[in-house]
């Protein structure tokens, strides 16, 4: 299992073309897509069970 997380976080931090790892700032990029992300799917789930509590 640590070895298919190695390869997974290798994939995610690393340039796909050139095998570059990625800047600080890409990563930084990165990671405030992953929260906007999930803050969206968090509101969304919110808003969809608040629609189906008032019937």
């Amino acid at each position: 299992m640590s070895r298919v997380l190695d390869k997974a976080l290798h994939a995610l931090l690393h340039c796909p073309v050139t095998g570059q790892p990625l800047s600080w700032i890409e990563r930084v990029s990165l990671f405030y897509g992953l929260l906007v992300t999930t803050v969206i799917i968090m509101a969304a789930i919110a808003f969809a069970l608040g629609l189906g509590s008032g019937q």
